[in-house]
Parts: structure tokens; sequence; C-alpha cells
């Protein structure tokens, strides 16, 4: 089981569903969410949003844990949560979740070689809201406003996260990006 299938059975049954009615408010076949809770498959950001719906959450809501009290808080790489999107090669590990209440987040995102990032149709911007992008690994091209960026291990961008964005693995190697989005 990982982090996220961990905190789908936990939030399921604080609520006293089976895993049948969670999938069924959800709108989703019992088999994918017992492969979604065991750590079998990782949902897309769509079926995450079907499941945090059921919940009565918001998509950040349902992958952050409570944040605790104290002023450190460790998050191990294993309980990062993953994010798939349909369609794309694109997947994300959330880090830090739960420690910055919806101010600041951060994902390490990461695409095979020559493949093609997630467009932001797929994800939801709120006009202001700035993003930096940081390459860790490989040759990428940033997409912003129409323009295309070439960048490399090291390079880093601010942009509106309103505007539409999107990167792609240029090079012939895995790339990793850091988005770290402000507001």
């Amino acid at each position: 089981m990982n982090a996220l299938g961990a905190r789908i059975k936990t939030l399921r049954q604080e609520r006293g569903l089976l895993q049948k009615q969670l999938a069924e408010k959800a709108g989703l076949t019992a088999s994918m969410m017992s492969q979604i809770e065991s750590g079998r498959l990782t949902p897309t950001l769509p079926t995450l949003g079907k499941l945090a719906g059921a919940f009565g959450l918001s998509v950040p809501e349902l992958l952050e844990p409570p944040a605790g009290g104290g002023r450190v808080h460790i998050s191990r790489k294993r309980e990062h949560p993953i994010v798939s999107f349909e369609d794309c090669a694109e997947r994300w590990m959330v880090l830090g979740a739960g420690l910055f209440e919806g101010k600041v987040r951060a994902v390490v995102s990461t695409l095979d070689r020559r493949a093609r990032g997630v467009s932001t149709d797929k994800v939801i911007i709120k006009p202001g809201q700035m993003k930096l992008f940081f390459v860790l690994q490989g040759k990428v091209a940033l997409r912003y406003a129409g323009e295309v960026h070439r960048m490399s291990e090291g390079d880093s961008a601010l942009v509106d996260g309103a505007a539409p964005h999107g990167w792609d693995n240029v090079g012939g190697r895995r790339a990793r990006v850091l988005w770290v989005i402000l507001g």
C-alpha cells in the first residue's frame, strides 16, 4: 500500500463506507477502488477529482494528510502521493503534502525521453498563481503563452500560472523538473 492508497482507505473507513460504496459514490468500479487503495493503481487527476468529490473534499485536501502541530514535518519519499494524467506520460510526485496550507505546493514532475507533458487545461489554474519551474535533470522545452523556451539542468523560470503552459522532454533520457506553485 502507498501513502495515497492508505489515506483514501483511512478516509473511507472514517466515514464508515465500504470500498464498493465509495466506488459507487465516486463513479468508479469496485475493482479500481481496491487497486487504488492497495497501491497497485495510480489514480489519474480526474479520478482523484471524483474521489475527492465523493469525500466532499478538494483534490489538495485529499492529497494532504493533516499537518502536525510541530515545527518540523518530514515527508519520506515513499509517502509522497503520485499523480498521473490520462493520455499523458507525465507523473507528479507531490512534495511536502500538508505543510503549506494551500499557499505553496511543490511537485517533482517526470517525463520519459521525447515525451510531452500535461497541458494546463488538465490542471486547475488560479489567476495570479505564480509558478517556479526548475530543471532537475535533462533537456526540456518550456511552453509558455505560445512561445517555446529550451532549458537544461539547473535552469529556472518564473511564470504566471494563468497563461497556457506546459513542458516537453526534448532530450534523449528521462527529464525531471520541480514545479513550485505559489498562491
